[in-house]
């Protein structure tokens, strides 16, 4: 006589299969790759970090696709499921995201990757448009000042002349360093436009010795 136990156990392990068809497959793979390539270009296109990362932004596109090919396995056998979701529970990932919107980049790519491998594609549709159009939209309504840091160096006696340059502009002083007779100054300017031509009025300065402008995107200094 089979006991509830064994009917449960039994009809667990008969709808533990499902057969994906080949078409089905390439057509994860396909649409896994088509998505993947469009976050490709929309991490690009909206970058506004300091120095732009081709291999991270490979490793996007690279993990849509395997996410894809995971769930797609895993939803066709509970049983392979369980095992996998056993084996992924020990990866551990070391690498450190400096930058929150690569953080929410990654986030997206493995829910591409998802909805793509559970076959949502109403979801995999208007959820990559709409994420995709809303970076576009949000990366355009940046602040238009440009931000740069200016680290100079030059003789105390020089400090009247090179104050009355940076007056020029909104400046904080992020840091500033003395010793005998030398100081070295970090300053964070804000810009209109990417006009640079004053740091030939601080070079022409005889007692600074160096002047070296970068952009900054406030991953440098707090």
């Amino acid at each position: 006589m089979e006991t509830f136990s064994d009917i449960f156990k039994k009809s667990f392990m008969e709808g533990s299969t499902t057969q994906i068809s080949i078409p089905g497959i390439f057509l994860v793979l396909g649409l896994s790759l088509v998505v993947a390539g469009y976050i490709y270009i929309v991490y690009k296109k909206c970058y506004i970090g300091v120095i732009y990362s081709h291999n991270f932004n490979v490793a996007l596109a690279m993990m849509t696709i395997i996410s894809a090919m995971i769930i797609a396995t895993i939803s066709s056998n509970i049983t392979l499921s369980l095992g996998m979701v056993g084996a992924l529970s020990i990866v551990r990932f070391r690498t450190a995201i400096k930058d929150p919107i690569d953080l929410i980049f990654l986030f997206w790519a493995v829910a591409a990757g998802i909805t793509v491998g559970a076959r949502l594609w109403v979801m995999v549709l208007l959820g990559n448009l709409c994420i995709g159009l809303a970076f576009m939209f949000m990366t355009k309504l940046k602040r238009k000042d440009v931000i740069y840091l200016l680290v100079i160096s030059y003789d105390d006696e020089a400090f009247p002349a090179v104050n009355a340059v940076l007056q020029m502009f909104k400046s904080v002083l992020r840091s500033k360093i003395s010793r005998n007779g030398l100081t070295e100054m970090t300053v964070e300017i804000n810009m209109s436009d990417e006009n640079t031509q004053f740091t030939e009025k601080l070079t022409a300065i005889p007692q600074v010795h160096s002047v070296s402008l970068v952009t900054y995107s406030g991953e440098f200094a707090q």
